[in-house]
């Protein structure tokens, strides 16, 4: 392929990427994004034998468009509870984040070197971000699932701390949302099964707001190359 061939393929993925995204929330699309459209989704999942491959497929889809990754989440821990249904949607999300890290190391090819010393002052940054740095950066609340994923194969993040970083990372989230659809929508709950429930949640969730800042109090600063 040409050095203009090449061009034009990024320019092709980009256009093409940002017009789905465009899509589905610019349009009427939008609507299946909600609460209620998520229930058909589950009643449906219920009753295929390969629903599990289903949201595999459709969580790394959505990956690559930026639709939230709640949604496939919560829809898993629903139909298949949120033991099953968070390794799948684990896997889901693992699939799309290593197709979308490619794809964003594809098009980020030399996009560093065009910015001369701040490029280049960046590029050392981040070759010098280990998994540590990796896993604290997934479990940081804040940009969607499919900025970081770009974002770090644009910039060059080695791919194993990238891979590893984002499966500690953002495996405490997926189990914690998972557990916590589980448990709103699953099963009759007594009383004080259900307050149990929410305070475990609840502290899940205070755990993973406060685990960022209890790991970079603890864990020493990875040393410079």
């Amino acid at each position: 392929m040409t050095f203009n061939g090449r061009n034009a393929l990024k320019a092709a993925i980009v256009l093409f990427i940002a017009a789905v995204v465009a899509a589905l929330y610019f349009t009427p699309a939008r609507q299946y994004m909600t609460r209620e459209h998520i229930g058909e989704g589950v009643a449906l999942m219920r009753g295929l034998w390969y629903g599990p491959a289903v949201l595999v497929l459709a969580y790394a889809i959505g990956c690559i468009f930026a639709v939230p990754a709640s949604i496939f989440i919560i829809a898993s821990g629903v139909v298949w509870g949120w033991k099953l249904g968070g390794m799948y949607a684990m896997m889901g999300g693992m699939l799309g984040a290593v197709i979308s890290y490619f794809v964003g190391r594809f098009l980020g090819e030399g996009l560093l070197q065009k910015f001369g010393s701040a490029g280049r002052m960046v590029e050392r940054q981040i070759s010098s971000a280990g998994l540590k740095t990796m896993v604290i950066v997934r479990l940081i609340p804040g940009p969607p699932f499919a900025v970081w994923n770009y974002g770090a194969g644009v910039a060059g993040v080695k791919f194993s701390n990238y891979y590893l970083g984002t499966l500690l990372g953002t495996f405490p989230a997926h189990m914690i949302f998972a557990y916590s659809a589980d448990a709103l929508f699953n099963g009759t709950m007594t009383q004080g099964d259900a307050v149990r429930r929410l305070v475990i949640v609840t502290g899940l969730l205070l755990a993973l707001t406060l685990l960022p800042t209890i790991i970079k109090r603890f864990v020493r600063p990875e040393p410079a190359p």
